[in-house]
């Protein structure tokens, strides 16, 4: 994985890159509040991305009460609120893989597939220690460390930019029966922990 500079943008520039979208002005204007331990999804918002430069995330409602365990995720749920940087406690790593397929495959344009889920934190300090987590689907189906190693689930997950950062429990996917099922004939990256114990033991 290559190294990335994260620069957290400011309060004052996320402000000006939302103010340029009108669907985040339309968002920004039911003045949604959010508060520590609600459940809610994490994304990074590509539009705003494109449009301004600037890496805001999307806070997304919930679409399900049991299913975000199961890569049921939020990131097509009602748009609540943005951040710079967003904590999320008990954070599944969530991915759509036929929307994924069909991006890697280059039949569908990028769109919303992919969410951090979990309780939002509100309490903890911004940190961007920890073991670093990214999702490309041109590369991987799953959220993924540096070693391509598919991760289901972060105790604490900062959410900022391109990248996650997770600590405490870390809990991955061991092997390709626990991961949810591949849809399509993209190419994947993801290697499973019990792939490079093989590769030890050969």
């Amino acid at each position: 994985m290559s190294a990335r500079i994260i620069e957290i943008p400011s309060e004052e520039r996320v402000r000006e890159a939302l103010s340029r979208d009108a669907t985040a002005r339309r968002i920004m204007a039911k003045n949604t509040a959010l508060y520590d331990g609600m459940l809610c999804g994490a994304r990074l918002n590509l539009n705003v991305l494109r449009s301004t430069g600037v890496a805001v995330n999307t806070i997304h409602a919930p679409t399900n009460k049991h299913g975000y365990k199961q890569n049921k995720g939020w990131f097509n749920g009602a748009a609540l609120s943005y951040q710079a940087v967003t904590v999320i406690r008990n954070g599944y790593c969530n991915v759509q893989q036929s929307s994924r397929d069909k991006i890697a495959m280059g039949t569908a344009n990028k769109s919303p597939i992919a969410c951090i889920d979990g309780e939002l934190d509100c309490q903890s300090n911004i940190r961007l220690d920890g073991v670093e987590l990214r999702f490309n689907p041109a590369r991987e189906r799953l959220f993924v460390d540096a070693n391509g190693h598919p991760v289901q689930f972060v105790e604490y997950a900062t959410v900022v930019g391109h990248r996650v950062y997770a600590r405490g429990l870390i809990r991955y996917y061991e092997h390709e029966g626990e991961a949810p099922p591949k849809v399509g004939n993209a190419p994947c990256a993801v290697v499973f922990p019990s792939q490079d114990r093989k590769r030890l033991l050969a």
